[in-house]
């Protein structure tokens, strides 16, 4: 009983009626009147807690170990974040490919009183799909338990979880699944299909976080926020169900038989990135990011900031289009590539080989 139900209870008591209270109207007999009793009411102040009061904050405390922040260096020396999410306790973490797309050095924050960071390395992406995954070097990590998004309905609740504006923490929003299988075009970026709809707010840096359902299961990863000036409380996440499938194409291409370079690689598709690079606005290519220790590039000294402008005789545009180029390749053929860096243009010849199980350096 609340102090207020008391206090209504004790009230009552106090002025019920006297006499044998079967509601005559004849005058009641006199009788001894009984001494008055002195009763004090104490008001609580508290109240105790619903029985979900925390299953939202129980959720979330499960999957904040498995949501992490996704720092990133650009062409130019220019700076991003985003967010990503632990898939495997041996360093895999997803994220969107426009996240990390172009950069030259992706650092990984994780949760935790240590607040640890590690390097992070990109070992393939889908930007069709605006897929990334990112390799750090750990082997006890939390992965995030998954659930099945075919199975959501419209108005089940869900949360998002990710890093956005810079804050300095994770940031949660609730909300419910407003829409299934949506159909988004960015002025940026690929047209994305089959994403869940939500009114949980996704800001600039929720991208590549987790959208959960309310037992902090895995349903999407959070890709876009607002779509126009005009539109409130929607945003946009890759339906796992749809993600684990490119996910996993990601992974294995790795250490597949295709035929590898030995770098990590970025588009340069814009005049402004040729610009920031300080090549000719009209450059398009491939931006080398990183050159791995023993690889065919770094036998080739090949070098962090070269953009590769065609494969034998084919024009390379875009970094889909030196992997469409390579997967016509084996490992053991010898390729000539076209280079570009602040010196000028000049030619490098190496070997193709089978990429690895785990990248080095």
């Amino acid at each position: 009983m609340t102090g207020r139900a008391a206090f209504a209870a004790a009230l009552l008591a106090l002025t019920g009626c006297s006499g044998d209270g079967g509601g005559s109207d004849e005058a009641a007999t006199p009788t001894a009147t009984a001494p008055a009793r002195t009763v004090t009411v104490v008001e609580a102040t508290t109240q105790a807690a619903p029985d979900n009061r925390s299953s939202v904050a129980d959720a979330v405390e499960r999957v904040l170990p498995s949501v992490v922040h996704v720092r990133t260096r650009g062409v130019g020396g220019g700076s991003g974040e985003g967010s990503g999410v632990v898939l495997d306790r041996r360093g895999i973490i997803v994220t969107n490919n426009h996240v990390v797309e172009g950069t030259t050095r992706v650092t990984v924050v994780f949760n935790g009183r240590e607040r640890r960071t590690l390097r992070g390395t990109v070992i393939g992406t889908a930007p069709e799909r605006d897929l990334a995954v990112i390799r750090v070097r750990a082997n006890d990590l939390r992965p995030i338990e998954l659930a099945h998004s075919s199975l959501l309905r419209l108005g089940d609740g869900v949360i998002a979880i990710g890093f956005p504006l810079g804050l300095g923490g994770p940031t949660v929003t609730r909300g419910i699944v407003s829409g299934l299988r949506r159909t988004v075009e960015p002025d940026r970026g690929p047209r994305l299909e089959g994403l869940l709809q939500t009114d949980a707010a996704i800001n600039p840096g929720n991208s590549g976080g987790a959208l959960v359902d309310l037992s902090g299961r895995l349903v999407g990863i959070n890709t876009a926020g607002v779509l126009g000036e005009t539109a409130e409380n929607i945003g946009f996440a890759i339906a796992i169900d749809g993600a684990l499938p490119v996910i996993e194409r990601i992974r294995r291409e790795p250490s597949g038989s295709g035929a590898w370079l030995g770098v990590a690689f970025g588009s340069v598709e814009s005049d402004a990135t040729a610009v920031s690079l300080g090549l000719d606005p009209s450059t398009r290519g491939v931006l080398v990011t990183e050159v791995y220790e023993g690889g065919p590039g770094a036998d080739a000294e090949l070098a962090e900031g070269d953009v590769i402008v065609s494969l034998g005789d084919r024009k390379i545009g875009s970094a889909r289009g030196l992997v469409e180029a390579l997967a016509r390749l084996e490992p053991g053929d010898e390729v000539d590539l076209e280079v570009l860096d602040t010196q000028g243009p000049r030619r490098v010849q190496l070997t193709l080989s089978r990429r690895p199980e785990t990248l080095p350096g």
